[in-house]
């Protein structure tokens, strides 16, 4: 299986582009001369990795740009721009060239593998493309676009609600609120602005074309450009932390100045009456309440927002409530964990053995469940499960669609490790050796031990984000594909113990079987990694894993060179030619959902593992290196729901959010909930399929191939929610 996250390729920044007359060729082969406007080009947030915005990093209307194909490069994409006297900026991506033309300019990014963003600084245009606010300090309702605001309910719209005014433009607007301490949000509509200051803020949304609702969540700011520092990075990376932690606090480069203090309350119909309990925490001044009330009545849910400056710095814990952020009341969570262990979850996550299927002993419903309460209520800094608001059903359906994509993608094959499936096709594709041990180092064109984190992302980190590769790391992976005859695990070592690489051959030699003649039994899964390189390198077989058919290393054969078996090459990686040797190659996929390369690690390790910890920050696993030591997510000896947790940890942070085209995520559950969960109708699970598997919601219209086992991932998403009596 491919490994779903991938780190930001890196992308030559073209510098600057100046005026002057260039020559476009035409169709039929004709010239024609083009006077080039004047103007340099500044990267957006650093460029690399970020896909343009408008306003905010969720604005992306069609209208703002026009799309080229077949633009070769960013130098001439960037060409095209100074073509178009309304150019704004330019957005790349291979072979794709968005030309904005936005009047307000690029004002956001958002990060998007692959794509880079630059802002055109034009002398001549009077339009400015900066925001008097950091971007992240308002939040689309429902989507934003074509809805109107409404208080408690959709039919809620008291005059008393709000203030009308004139603003020419949506960010003037917008600006004006966040100017205003009073002010929860705006509504905009042709030159009509209205500042809502109800005091429980904009709890609903009515659909009117034309109209666009905001709600104020606070936001941060560079208040240095040391360290590449950004209003739109700052407000992006703070998201993700408590209050008070570096970089948005002691000392960093960021402040987060407007936070949000959000007190919810939840009733429910059950037998107990009048209970009320209530948690305070309070974080550099300002004091976030969540109060929960028990009666006999129907659900009603209140947030109220209050924004404070604070300038005091904090030592945060885990118990800290994030800024911007609501933590799922105690109720919802219960609610949730409560539907889940009375699930009829027997048979639902299952494997192939290649002679039928059976129950996985790796990924269990118990687990699954533990995870799922870990993630909703302490989460990864602000970024928490989500469970649906006030209706925990909701968030079953969001827990069911990401199993769905799990099925698919690793319990179908009991898979921790990543598996080797470099097989006779993958190497007709793309060069090496079938099943080289090297794919422990990348697979199809990949080189997990240089997937880099941006700029930006190291800038967070204080300087490097990913982890240090170590050429003398050694390890060997727990699990392995099933099927007769399949690879044996992927492991590393330096090249001092495995000087070459050998390939698995899975025809031979064939296997005694326990009891048979000349049967000597396979390893334990805890064999010294020396007397495991040692059989290796003389081209052992048979004694790889448990219940082995058939199955050796060896080092000549088909794609064999000089006693050693080449991988893929990986030249976007700086490695253009395959692999010989597994040195510092211990980086691939692990998990449900798969975590691959030093940046993916990285990432674990600052906001989740060992180095959160020792930074003195909030950490849910703190003991725990992953960077020293990545087989820790599918160690046995590991807390058993983090293999689960690694996995909703990128759900967390590409699905839940994901607002692109019109298709916003959350949006598209709640309908098909409150449409009544048609299984008939499969425009949800497939657009989160989508997502997971080629990165956007209605692949192929985003260049990245077709939806692969889009059916089977919407019969694993029937199966779970029947299992959950959902349906």
């Amino acid at each position: 299986m491919l490994p779903l996250l991938l780190s930001l390729l890196p992308v030559a920044d073209s510098g600057s582009c100046s005026a002057g007359t260039a020559y476009l060729q035409l169709q039929g082969n004709v010239q024609r001369a083009v006077q080039l406007r004047a103007g340099e080009f500044e990267p957006v947030d650093g460029a690399v990795g970020r896909a343009c915005r408008g306003a905010t990093s969720t604005d992306n209307r069609p209208s703002y740009f026009s799309a080229i194909h077949g633009v070769s490069s960013l130098e001439a994409c960037k060409t095209e721009c100074l073509s178009v006297d309304t150019c704004k900026g330019i957005e790349y991506s291979t072979g794709r060239c968005e030309v904005w033309t936005r009047p307000e300019g690029i004002q956001a990014s958002r990060a998007l593998e692959g794509y880079s963003c630059y802002r055109l600084v034009d002398e001549s245009s009077s339009t400015t493309t900066t925001t008097p606010f950091p971007a992240g300090a308002f939040e689309a309702v429902n989507g934003g676009i074509d809805q109107a605001c409404r208080g408690g309910n959709r039919g809620d719209n008291k005059a008393s609600h709000y203030t009308v005014l004139s603003m020419p433009n949506l960010v003037e607007c917008q600006a004006e609120c966040y100017s205003r301490a009073d002010c929860k949000g705006v509504e905009y509509s042709n030159s009509r602005c209205e500042i809502w200051t109800r005091a429980e803020g904009i709890e609903a949304s009515l659909t009117l074309s034309g109209y666009q609702c905001w709600r104020k969540t606070g936001g941060c700011s560079a208040v240095t450009s040391e360290l590449g520092a950004t209003d739109a990075l700052c407000s992006e990376a703070c998201s993700y932390l408590a209050p008070g932690q570096w970089p948005c606090g002691e000392g960093g480069p960021c402040f987060c100045g407007a936070t949000t203090t959000a007190t919810t309350r939840v009733t429910t119909t059950t037998t107990t009456a009048g209970t009320t309990t209530a948690a305070s925490t309070t974080t550099a001044g300002t004091t976030s309440t969540a109060t929960t009330t028990t009666t006999t009545t129907s659900t009603t849910t209140t947030t109220t927002t209050t924004t404070t400056t604070t300038t005091t710095t904090t030592t945060t814990t885990a118990a800290t409530t994030s800024v911007g952020s609501t933590l799922p009341p105690s109720s919802l969570v219960e609610q949730t964990v409560q539907a889940l262990q009375n699930s009829n979850s027997a048979g639902v996550f299952q494997y192939d053995t290649g002679n039928g299927w059976l129950e996985s002993d790796i990924y269990t419903w118990p687990d699954m469940i533990e995870a799922v309460r870990v993630m909703a209520t302490s989460g990864v800094g602000q970024l928490k499960l989500w469970l649906g608001d006030s209706n925990h059903i909701y968030g079953l359906v969001n827990v069911a669609a990401f199993l769905a994509q799990c099925m698919q993608e690793t319990i179908q094959y009991n898979a921790c490790d990543e598996n080797n499936w470099s097989d006779n096709n993958v190497v007709a594709e793309a060069g090496g050796s079938t099943y080289s041990s090297t794919s422990s180092c990348g697979q199809l064109h990949q080189s997990y031990q240089d997937y880099g984190c941006s700029a930006e992302e190291d800038a967070l980190a204080g300087g490097r984000m990913a982890c240090e590769v170590d050429l003398n790391m050694e390890m060997r992976a727990f699990t392995q594909a099933g099927w007769y005859g399949a690879p044996a695990k992927l492991f590393c070592a330096p090249k001092s113990k495995v000087p070459k690489a050998p390939r698995w051959d899975y025809s031979s030699p064939w296997c005694p079987q326990e009891g048979g003649w000349g049967y000597e039994a396979p390893f334990a899964d805890d064999v010294d990694l020396d007397t495991y390189f040692d059989y290796v390198n003389s081209g052992g077989g048979c004694k790889d894993y448990q219940g082995i058919k058939t199955g050796g290393w060896k080092f000549d054969g088909s794609g064999c060179v000089d006693g050693a078996c080449p991988g893929a090459d990986a030249p976007l990686f700086g490695q253009p030619e395959g692999r010989t040797d597994v040195e510092g190659c211990c980086w691939w996929g692990r998990g449900v959902i798969q975590t691959t390369g030093t940046c993916n690690f990285g990432k674990l390790n600052f906001f989740m593992g060992k180095r959160a910890a020792d930074e003195n920050r909030a950490a849910i696993y703190p003991s725990i290196d992953f960077c020293k030591n990545p087989n820790s997510i599918c160690d046995p000896s590991s807390p058993p729901e983090l293999k689960w947790v690694a996995g909703m940890f990128y759900w967390l942070n590409a699905v839940q959010p994901y607002n692109s085209g019109g298709w916003n995520y959350k949006t598209e559950l709640k309908k098909w909930v409150d449409g009544g969960m048609k299984m008939s109708d499969t425009s949800f699970i497939n657009g989160a399929s989508g997502i997971v598997n080629r990165g956007c919601h209605n692949p192929p219209n985003c260049g990245t191939g077709e939806l692969h086992a889009g059916p089977a991932r919407a019969t694993n998403f029937q199966k779970v929610l029947k299992a959950m009596g959902l349906i």
